[in-house]
């Protein structure tokens, strides 16, 4: 006797399970998009930092804190744009409080070095403290 195939019985997939699969897979490819989205940031902020990196070496180089007679006047460096285009490298030596007459000198100076970019909107700032030998 021939069976007969009830309309309920069809291979397939039903509208409910097609749009789960969707919305799931919809989901996963949102999740390894803002991965991407995070991953490319960070490799951006990778790369900008090692250039800062290199334009501060680049500075130490092209000026650096040796053989210093008059700090106030051999440390500081006016913004130096040769180093890299689009970078400026610059170093101050903080003013220093007035002591008073009962207080010794202790000879130590703060020295900030400045990296800018992007037309001044972006700083990278080192602070070391520098005394002179007597």
């Amino acid at each position: 006797m021939a069976r007969r195939h009830s309309r309920t019985s069809k291979a397939g997939f039903t509208l409910i399970e097609v749009m789960l699969a969707v919305i799931i897979l919809a989901t996963s490819l949102l999740v390894i998009y803002r991965a991407i989205i995070i991953d490319a940031r960070m490799v951006a902020l990778s790369r900008e930092r090692q250039e800062v990196a290199y334009v501060f070496s680049l500075g130490d180089f092209a000026h650096p804190l040796q053989n210093i007679e008059d700090i106030e006047e051999d440390v500081p460096v006016d913004p130096d744009y040769t180093l890299k285009e689009g970078y400026a490298y610059s170093r101050t030596v903080d003013e220093r409080p007035e002591l008073d007459s009962d207080v010794e000198d202790d000879g130590l100076y703060t020295v900030r070095t400045i990296v800018t970019w992007n037309d001044g909107n972006s700083r990278e700032e080192v602070v070391r403290y520098l005394r002179l030998a007597e």
